[in-house]
């Protein structure tokens, strides 16, 4: 794409004509109305369209070409047409005239432009940073989660094909967010060319960096946390650190921990576990974001391969109470404690009933050496503490609400993200 035929230089072009923004929300609309009936042609309801926004034909003219007979065209544009850049990055301004608020409306919006991305010749995806700037971030999430239900099948009126495009987007785009999401996708993904497509977007010298007039709207706008002149001079700022882990219930207390065990509750519920995870194949991938405001967990429960449930959870700085990082065995002392007081006190009150009905001081004085072995073999790995390197847990513990926890993340990768969050 030239310069002259960027997003950028179209938005440009926009913002001096007169009817730019009422383009825009006939294209947005026509575009939309396309993707719900799953129409890969757009002209249908086009005529009522412009005569409800007052517009002519002749009012769609610009140095790119005219959006409405480009419209009643569709599919034969041809790629890297001048007209095709125009109506995408009308259909971007279109987005962010009414940009979607909160995660759902996000992923519908994300949805229909990854739709008409793949099925028609209107691809907005190509616009979005140009258009939103730091406002296509949530869209940007949206879309990794498109591309992730894409790998698992979940998808299929986007397929494959959506999720290769949905992939050569987020490595396209010079968003931090897009990239974050690109680097935990790498991780994921299973289709090779979906994979091979984020791994591209990873490497330092394919980094695109940001057009010099965008970076200096971003600066004039006030870019903020996004780092818009790290960008421009091709420096990847990370406003965040991307952990991929599982899911895990929190880490009990000593009292509860030794409760459970006694009653034999904590070996029914390891049981009920185990028989999800081997026979019902019960997963519950997360991701953790962390960034200098808070912290970012986004979680999904499969059954059998499927997903059943997909679940974001945001805590900010401010009421986080407590972020740790745990050894992979954090509690290892008390469990080995538990296991030993647990067979020494069965092996020596076994010998000393059995001394005591026997009249034997032998078996009686073994009994009670067992016994005291078991007690103080409990007190020293209680207390022993472990440095068990490699795998870890990070605990997250909010001011209000239940705790989570992250299991099976690199030891030093959690280190280094934790690090990012302000001390409180």
């Amino acid at each position: 794409m030239t310069p002259e035929h960027s997003p950028h230089a179209v938005l440009d072009e926009l913002a001096g004509h007169p009817h730019g923004d009422d383009l825009a929300r006939v294209v947005h609309t026509a575009a939309f109305a396309a993707a719900d009936e799953r129409r890969s042609t757009l002209e249908s309801g086009l005529a009522e369209l412009v005569d409800r926004a007052g517009l002519s034909v002749a009012d769609a003219e610009t140095r790119y070409g005219n959006a409405i007979r480009a419209l009643e065209r569709g599919t034969s544009e041809g790629a890297g047409s001048a007209t095709r850049v125009l109506l995408a990055t009308l259909l971007a301004r279109g987005v962010a005239l009414s940009p979607p608020e909160g995660v759902e409306a996000e992923g519908r919006v994300a949805e229909a432009l990854v739709w008409l991305a793949t099925y028609t010749s209107v691809d907005a995806l190509t616009a979005l940073d140009a258009a939103l700037g730091e406002r296509a971030d949530g869209l940007w999430r949206a879309i990794a989660t498109l591309v992730r239900r894409a790998d698992q099948g979940a998808l299929p009126q986007l397929g494959r094909a959506g999720a290769i495009l949905a992939a050569a987007a987020l490595r396209a785009s010079a968003s931090p967010a897009a990239r974050a999401e690109a680097a935990a996708l790498v991780e994921e993904v299973r289709d090779p060319i979906v994979r091979s497509l984020l791994r591209d977007a990873l490497a330092p010298a394919r980094r695109p960096s940001r057009a010099p007039d965008a970076a200096d709207a971003a600066t004039a706008e006030g870019g903020g946390a996004a780092g818009g002149d790290a960008w421009a001079t091709g420096e990847p700022e990370r406003a965040s650190a991307r952990l991929s882990g599982e899911l895990t219930p929190p880490p009990r207390g000593p009292v509860q921990l030794v409760l459970l065990a006694v009653t034999g509750i904590l070996f029914v519920i390891h049981l009920g576990r185990l028989a999800g995870r081997f026979l019902l194949r019960y997963r519950r991938p997360a991701a953790l974001d962390v960034g200098p405001r808070g912290v970012t967990v986004r979680s999904r429960t499969e059954l059998f391969g499927r997903v059943l449930r997909e679940r974001e959870t945001y805590i900010p700085v401010e009421s986080l109470l407590r972020a740790t990082r745990e050894v992979r065995y954090p509690r290892l002392g008390l469990y080995a404690g538990l296991v030993a007081l647990g067979l020494g006190t069965y092996v020596g009150v076994s010998l000393l009933v059995d001394g005591a009905r026997a009249g034997s001081p032998e078996l009686l004085g073994m009994g009670a050496l067992v016994f005291a072995f078991g007690a103080a073999l409990d007190f020293g790995l209680s207390h022993l503490g472990t440095a068990s390197r490699g795998r870890c847990r990070v605990v997250l513990v909010p001011r209000k609400g239940p705790a989570l926890a992250l299991a099976g993340l690199e030891r030093d990768a959690a280190d280094l993200a934790l690090a990012r969050l302000p001390r409180v």
